[in-house]
């Protein structure tokens, strides 16, 4: 047992290292091209009993700066008022768009067109799930890039920009943008300020997503080995999408897209890659209460489980080495695993004869390796722009000290909970509650009066 923990800790550190110095080697800030050719994208927007968020999504979708998109959203058979709110905010009539039927989902009852803004569109269609909802999305698309959008999510106004731009590298088949924390931002003076505020759970969420992204999204962009694009705003070329037959219906939706992009990627010995484009933002709303966060974390753990026990006997022939380390090593192992066994081998270091030492030392070593990577994340997010003051950044960091001890051990038995739930064969939307927090979007987006669409003339 001490040889395997020994062993464990070795690989946690060389993945450490990894994520310590990857992120500042291959953090280049991409100047905005504004005058590069629009290539069409169509904004995805799967709905589930999102009344109370839906507007603020609108309202950021109409500051966007960018002509050639149309938006797409689509109602799951909501049991809330979520499409008579869409009719109320949209001024909806029906569409008769033609679609070809590549991809499988339930019935769609109607398809409509807002009379105000002639870009956006509604699907009305029979509950099957956030998975079924983007194929029926990526069905009635129109463009040649599809963006999948969380119904809580809101789009900074030049997020469309970056995606474009990144998508001019004919190597990128598909990319991730940056997810911020809506409760952790305000409007001030027309523009968007960021600060650290709010619950404890809140502020540890800020920190986890910080970190997530501008330190662990680079390290595995720049070793095109991203194990997950995030459901809450990823691109992809729709062809691809349904070269791939389309998102799966299970959990974790999000994971099972980009493992199978990856997979077609091996099997055509694609010389393509998934990137993370931290320049193209979208602000979301994380649970504010601990049962919420409960469920949103068992989700996403019974997610990850779902797709190792799907993938796992395939890694070695149809992945590439680093999605391979990344997702069965650094995320089953070291993520999962060593959540069983983490109490285990400190209580049975605590009874050894010497076994206080060790586990001061791994202690020790595990905060000064937490200190020096929210130390790069904090300097990377102000790199890529965000607006925290200098005594919000000190907070943040003594935060994250404490929350190591506490928050972060929550998720240690989440991740327990988690992979023992998965067998409960739940595959629902998981649904959180929302509390429908108040529009940023006027805050980071142009006036409501953007110029219409190319695509919506088709």
């Amino acid at each position: 047992m001490q040889i395997l923990l020994y062993v464990t800790t070795i690989v946690f550190l060389a993945f450490q290292l990894l994520y310590t110095f990857i992120p500042l080697l291959f953090s280049k800030v991409k100047k905005l091209e504004e005058d590069l050719e629009e290539k069409s994208i169509s904004v995805l927007v799967p709905a589930y009993n999102e009344e109370l968020t839906i507007r603020n999504c609108i309202e950021a979708m109409e500051g966007l700066k960018y002509r050639n998109h149309e938006i797409i959203i689509i109602n799951d058979g909501s049991k809330d008022a979520t499409l008579r709110r869409l009719q109320e905010l949209l001024d909806l009539q029906e569409d008769d768009r033609q679609v070809m039927k590549e991809l499988t989902y339930q019935p769609v009852r109607a398809f409509y067109r807002s009379r105000q803004y002639p870009h956006i569109y509604v699907i009305d269609k029979k509950n099957g799930g956030k998975a079924d909802s983007l194929n029926a999305g990526i069905d009635y698309a129109l463009s040649d890039i599809v963006i999948t959008l969380d119904a809580d999510s809101m789009l900074e106004a030049h997020s469309l920009q970056y995606v474009n731009q990144y998508f001019h590298d004919p190597d990128v088949m598909a990319l991730g943008g940056t997810v911020k924390i809506v409760q952790g931002a305000e409007r001030k003076d027309g523009q968007i300020q960021e600060r650290f505020t709010g619950k404890g759970l809140i502020k540890s969420q800020i920190i986890s997503y910080i970190h997530g992204f501008y330190v662990r999204k680079l390290t595995q962009s720049a070793l095109n080995s991203i194990v997950v694009i995030s459901g809450a705003f990823g691109a992809f070329y729709k062809e691809v999408l349904i070269q791939v037959d389309g998102f799966r219906s299970t959990v974790g939706e999000d994971i099972d897209i980009t493992l199978k992009i990856h997979e077609y990627i091996k099997a055509n010995n694609l010389s393509k890659k998934l990137v993370y484009a931290p320049e193209a933002v979208c602000y979301t709303e994380c649970p504010e209460n601990m049962p919420n966060f409960y469920k949103q974390r068992i989700r996403w753990q019974k997610a990850f489980v779902d797709c190792i026990l799907i993938y796992w006997s395939d890694l070695p022939r149809k992945f590439n080495l680093g999605v391979r380390l990344f997702f069965a090593i650094d995320g089953f192992v070291l993520g999962t695993l060593t959540a069983f066994t983490t109490f285990v081998y400190l209580f049975q270091l605590l009874l050894a004869g010497d076994g206080i030492w060790m586990a001061l030392l791994i202690l020790s070593a595990t905060l000064l390796i937490n200190a020096i990577q929210i130390v790069i994340a904090l300097a990377l997010c102000k790199k890529y722009g965000s607006t925290y003051t200098l005594k919000d950044y000190i907070r943040m960091f003594i935060f994250s000290q404490l929350e190591l001890l506490t928050y972060r051990n929550v998720l240690l038995y989440i991740n327990i909970v988690g992979t023992f739930k998965y067998f409960d064969n739940d595959e629902g939307w998981g649904y959180v509650e929302r509390k429908g927090i108040a529009s940023i979007s006027r805050s980071v987006t142009a006036p409501p009066s953007a110029p219409a669409s190319p695509l919506s003339q088709s």
